[in-house]
């Protein structure tokens, strides 16, 4: 069994951040997401719950499994966790397509903030978490988790049995 975990809305919050800058400017965030300068916009996000701490000390064999736009936000990312000293796979995953067509679901756990990858995952016969940094039931899109359980810190995972 692996455990995969989402980057945005789980390790940092870049969805506000976006958010933030959006509210400013005459461009929707799916845009803005596509031309902006992901180092910046990286390093402008709140870590959620220290799950940059988390993620250097555990001895759990965690990967990362995140959605990208552009090439350049893979990249970016990539950097932003080895220059914090995270040592786990990455797996990058472009828009167009499901997480769970990069890995294998069934039988693995996915820790996402994303009703709908969940879903997807779930339909694959894998393992889902909900996480959100407040302990609501609601995501990003207004869709509410009402099928996984829930978890607001990485730090959790210590106590899931794998």
């Amino acid at each position: 069994m692996k455990i995969y975990i989402d980057f945005d809305g789980v390790i940092l919050d870049t969805d506000k951040r976006v958010s933030e800058i959006v509210s400013n400017l005459d461009i929707s965030p799916k845009e803005y997401i596509r031309t902006c300068n992901w180092n910046t916009l990286l390093r402008e996000s709140e870590i959620i719950n220290n799950s940059l701490g988390y993620l250097k000390n555990t001895k759990l064999d965690i990967n990362l499994l995140s959605k990208i736009s552009t090439l350049n936000e893979g990249i970016e990312k990539v950097k932003f966790l080895r220059e914090n000293n995270v040592d786990m796979n990455i797996h990058l995953v472009p828009n167009e397509i499901f997480k769970n067509d990069i890995v294998k679901a069934k039988g693995n756990i996915l820790i996402d903030d994303k009703v709908y990858n969940l879903d997807k995952w779930v339909e694959q016969g894998g393992i889902a978490y909900f996480f959100n940094r407040n302990n609501n039931d609601v995501d990003i899109y207004g869709k509410v988790n009402i099928n996984y359980n829930k978890i607001s810190d990485l730090s959790i995972l210590e106590n899931i049995n794998i």
